[in-house]
């Protein structure tokens, strides 16, 4: 019998299989999903034309299919080989490339913008290269090549974004902030193995490509850009791996090689090396940039979230203690985008994904599943005013 007689399963749907014979509460715990929707997945490996039976007396499914011992070792040997070459690509690459540029000087641009302009800021993050979201039917809703799309659609609006609040201002200088988790990793949370489509060092290339092209695009339509990153916590990807196996720090670097070899001029990158969080200036404010991971989902709005940011905002001193906390903040990481008001004054824009909700997402907050998918925020910046406009950008048609 070939592997062609075999039915195509999804990736969850292989991960099932694999944790068979066993209970509904047990493969919803092994793959980290809801009782209902292990039980929409069986609906589906039995439609697809493999036997799984249910034993009544042990309450456990099973599968008595006869090619039960070929699907295993098909949808095993899948996952164990993006696993290993993921640990021993990523180690080795970012060893060598920390190294490299350690030899380098850092992309730096002059910090003069006009005074009598404003600073056009934006937010992005949470693109999660490597991911793949299926329906309970194997449908695609989010994958390497729907992330590289998200990115260049995200790309051109910006630029129609300038032209719009352009039409009274004149932009000089640019300000990107990447707010982390550009590649999934595979081990951040219970079953991650079985919800990605590529493994790191791939993840890595294909974020740091896209985030080069969108820096050259930003680079021809301004004179300057700041480039900003930060890690997330995808980044991380196994609990006892070294500071040189974090993925958002790898792309960051091959994103500073990239625009290096392409002698790109006038741009600026900053990378919070080891750090979820980085302060820095932009004309006259303080601009808090962090993942977010660490704080609730709200910002101002529940007595543990005002404990949470008013004491972010009393332990930021940039550059020094008599100053405010900050001015204007900036984080990721919930997937769904807002823009509060930290004690009535100060701006916290919360940016989303491009990658649609799943369990992952609703585990940490309350994902951005609409039909039009939001890619991130422009606003403005000025000497005076923390936010001069803001602008919430999606993947829709233009108006």
């Amino acid at each position: 019998m070939s592997d062609a007689d075999i039915p195509d399963l999804t990736t969850k749907q292989e991960a099932l299989v694999n944790t068979l014979p066993a209970h509904i509460a047990d493969i919803a715990d092994a793959l980290g999903i809801a009782r209902s929707t292990v039980r929409d997945h069986i609906d589906a490996i039995r439609d697809s034309g493999l036997e799984l039976t249910y034993d009544r007396k042990t309450e456990q499914w099973t599968l008595t299919d006869e090619r039960a011992s070929k699907v295993r070792r098909i949808s095993t040997k899948h996952k164990s080989t993006i696993t290993r070459e993921a640990n021993e690509v990523i180690e080795a690459e970012h060893s060598y490339l920390l190294n490299r540029l350690e030899r380098t000087d850092p992309l730096t641009v002059s910090q003069n913008p006009p005074q009598d302009a404003e600073s056009f800021c934006i937010a992005f993050g949470d693109t999660h290269f490597g991911d793949v979201v299926e329906t309970d039917r194997g449908r695609i809703q989010y994958d390497m090549d729907i992330a590289a799309d998200s990115v260049d659609t995200f790309a051109k609006k910006v630029l129609r974004m300038k032209q719009l609040e352009g039409e009274h201002l004149d932009f000089s200088d640019c300000h990107l902030f990447l707010l982390g988790d550009l590649a999934t990793g595979t081990h951040i949370y219970s079953g991650q193995v079985h919800d990605i489509q590529a493994y790191l060092a791939k993840q890595v290339e294909v974020s740091a490509q896209k985030m080069i092209d969108l820096i050259v695009t930003l680079n021809n339509a301004f004179d300057t850009v700041h480039v900003y990153g930060v890690l997330g916590n995808h980044g991380q990807d196994r609990a006892g791996a070294a500071r040189g196996s974090n993925t958002d720090l790898l792309t960051y670097r091959w994103v500073q090689d990239g625009l290096r070899r392409m002698d790109v001029q006038n741009v600026e990158v900053t990378i919070a090396d080891n750090s979820h969080s980085l302060t820095t200036q932009v004309r006259n404010q303080t601009v808090h940039v962090r993942h977010g991971q660490q704080g609730q989902q709200h910002v101002d709005k529940t007595a543990r979230s005002e404990s949470d940011w008013r004491g972010i905002w009393s332990n930021i001193r940039y550059p020094t203690p008599d100053d405010v906390g900050f001015d204007v903040a900036l984080r990721g990481h919930y997937h769904c985008p807002s823009m509060d008001w930290l004690m009535n004054t100060y701006p916290v824009f919360t940016a989303p994904s491009p990658k649609p909700g799943g369990e992952f997402a609703e585990m940490i907050g309350s994902p951005d599943v609409g039909a039009v998918r939001h890619l991130g925020w422009c606003f403005g910046i000025g000497n005076s005013r923390r936010v001069t406009f803001k602008r919430l950008v999606d993947d829709g048609d233009f108006a």
